[in-house]
């Protein structure tokens, strides 16, 4: 018995299945715009939408960047590491507004089929809005063109 305990012991450490592993995206290091987009974008309580690891596959296609199916916190964090410039940042900031824009559509469409909802719906398409208004500064922010 006590032999297949250190055999599964070995076998967590071989394959790095606990919570202590480091990987390479644990010391990558995160330009500041990574965490603020996220902090505005990815919690639906904050942003109005939900955004599912499909939606960041889209989006990372939108702009031509293969990411893996994972978490997606991870995933919203590979997404990121493949924007380098100002080109990039404006598709990808573009993408999400358009996808923002998809996932608010059902919610007017309810408002306007069903009147009695406005109050429910409204609240989440005004946090989306403001989310997409959020985006379109980052680009400003993080990403000032250089001047000739």
């Amino acid at each position: 018995m006590e032999d297949l305990r250190k055999e599964f012991e070995n076998y967590l450490q071989d394959r790095c299945v606990t919570s202590e592993c480091e990987t390479e995206e644990d010391n990558y290091d995160y330009p500041d715009y990574v965490e603020a987009i996220n902090a505005e974008l990815m919690p639906p309580s904050k942003s109005g939408v939900y955004i599912s690891r499909w939606d960041l596959k889209m989006v990372g296609d939108a702009i031509d960047a293969s990411i893996a199916m994972d978490a997606r916190a991870r995933m919203f964090k590979m997404l990121m590491r493949s924007v380098h410039d100002r080109e990039t940042m404006g598709q990808l900031l573009g993408a999400f507004s358009s996808l923002i824009d998809a996932k608010i559509e059902p919610y007017r469409e309810m408002m306007e089929n069903y009147p009695a909802s406005k109050e429910i719906f409204q609240e989440m398409v005004d946090k989306a809005e403001h989310t997409k208004a959020y985006l379109e500064t980052i680009i400003e922010t993080y990403f000032p063109q250089e001047h000739a």
